[in-house]
Parts: structure tokens; C-alpha cells; sequence
């Protein structure tokens, strides 16, 4: 099959209407019919890239009959394709493989889909940066994520500098504005727990943690978890799939010093 993304209008407009967006939703693909021809490119471009991710994160089971909720197919097309941020994309194409199944009866996406249309970039990109590190962290524990208890065991400790490294902020322009507003928006959707910090080193002291700069404190929820796992994906799984250490091997954006990262428990 070759690439969509190098194709022109009509042969674009061809992709799009039998080829592999047909093969990811199935029958619901029909819901496209002629409205897609007289879309824009770059529209054309932006949901393309949305159905190829899809396609990427169901693997092997792209290849097994199934459909996507015409709801939970709306919600993705109508706003993916006004926005050409990859990560954006990619938190879209993985509501849209999570909410494959045989039947397309399971309309849970139409929720994910709308927690993601109502964030803005920032906030998922933080999103992603948190819970990835707890993830990556948390990958040989056997955790119960249905008890509080355990959910507390993935609280993360990030250093500003990682933060800063991985989104190579501006030097001399403040990030606070962005911080705040990630953080804040996370927590009101109750993406992160409320009792989130940032805050210096001394501070940090109080709290049990070891730091020698500002460092982030983030507690994770159910639903931030679950964000997670539906955009990788796996939401027919749910949280056992936040255990497999495959579920972010090819993480969606590059965060630089790890190794300073930890769970505040380690």
C-alpha cells in the first residue's frame, strides 16, 4: 500500500474512501461517503495521519473483522482534522483503535474523545510526559491499580530540568505560564490528583523527597491512567495493559534525562 501521505487530492480522496480507513472502521467508514472528497488537503492530510496511527496501534488485530462506534468516529473526525499537532494525532488514532471491535457497540471513545478535543496541546503533552515516566517506572511492579493504595505507589518526582530538556524551552522566557495552565487544566479534568506540586528543594524536603532543584510531585487518577492506556490502544484491555512493558516501547515523544526521573516511593 503506498503511503497517503504523499498522494495527491483525488488519490488521496480515493485512500480515504475504500482503502485502509475501510479496513480500520469497517462498516462506519461508510458515514464518509462524499463528504471527505471536498475536504481540503491538508484536512485530508490531518485524518489521514490520525487513521494510520490507528491502524498502527491496533497491530496485529487490524487484520481481524471489526468497526469503530460511529459516535466515537465523529467526535475523532470532526476535530482531528482541523489540527496538525502529532502528538494530538496520536492520542486520536489511539481512541480510534481502542474503540475498534467486532460489533462496534462499545461507545466508551466517545468519552476519551472528548477529553481530548477539550485539551489543549500542552496539557498533552504533559499528559503524556507524566504518565509515561510513571509507566516506564512502574514496569516490573505488580501493581493493583483498582486500589488506591497501590495507584499512590506510581506518584511521580520529576526535576524541572527534564521537563525543560524534553520541551527545550526558550531560555529567558518564562514556562510558568504553560506549567500552570498544564497542570491545573490536568488537574480540573482529573487527569492528575489535585494535590500535585511544584515546588524548590527545600520544599520538597518537607515532603520526604530528595531534590537539589524544583521538582514536579504528580499523583496519578483512574481516569488519567485510563486516557493512557486508550490512547496506546489498549482500552479493551484496561489497566493490566498499563503493566506490559510493551505498551509504550516506542514512546510518542523523546523525553530526555530519564535517569533523573523516579517514583516518589523509590
Amino acid at each position: 500500500m503506498p503511503d497517503p501521505m504523499t498522494l495527491g487530492g483525488a488519490a488521496l480522496a480515493a485512500y480515504l474512501s475504500k482503502d485502509g480507513v475501510s479496513k480500520l472502521l469497517g462498516p462506519t467508514a461508510e458515514y464518509l461517503g462524499g463528504e471527505m472528497k471536498s475536504l481540503v488537503e491538508k484536512s485530508q492530510s490531518n485524518i489521514v495521519s490520525v487513521f494510520k496511527k490507528a491502524e498502527k496501534k491496533c497491530g496485529e488485530k487490524i487484520e481481524t473483522s471489526g468497526t469503530v462506534n460511529a459516535r466515537v468516529m465523529k467526535h475523532v473526525y470532526d476535530e482531528a482534522r482541523f489540527s496538525d499537532d502529532e502528538l494530538l494525532a496520536e492520542y486520536f488514532g489511539g481512541v480510534l483503535a481502542s474503540a475498534r471491535t467486532v460489533d462496534g457497540v462499545d461507545d466508551r471513545g466517545v468519552y476519551y474523545s472528548q477529553i481530548v478535543k477539550s485539551m489543549s496541546s500542552y496539557q498533552i503533552r504533559c499528559h503524556y510526559f507524566f504518565y509515561y515516566l510513571m509507566w516506564f517506572h512502574s514496569k516490573d511492579l505488580k501493581l493493583n491499580l483498582h486500589d488506591d493504595a497501590d495507584r499512590a505507589k506510581l506518584a511521580l518526582v520529576v526535576p524541572a530540568s527534564c521537563y525543560e530538556e524534553t520541551f527545550s524551552t526558550v531560555p529567558n522566557q518564562s514556562e510558568m505560564p504553560y506549567v500552570a495552565h498544564s497542570l491545573s487544566g490536568l488537574a480540573k479534568a482529573d487527569l492528575i490528583s489535585n494535590n500535585f506540586a511544584l515546588q524548590n528543594s527545600e520544599d520538597m524536603k518537607k515532603k520526604g523527597i530528595e531534590v537539589d532543584e524544583f521538582a514536579f510531585l504528580i499523583y496519578p487518577t483512574i481516569t488519567g491512567l485510563e486516557l493512557f492506556i486508550w490512547v496506546h490502544g489498549q482500552g479493551d484491555i484496561g489497566f493490566p495493559a498499563f503493566s506490559s512493558s510493551t505498551l509504550a516501547e516506542e514512546p510518542d515523544i523523546e523525553i530526555k534525562s530519564i535517569s533523573k526521573t523516579r517514583l516518589k516511593g523509590s
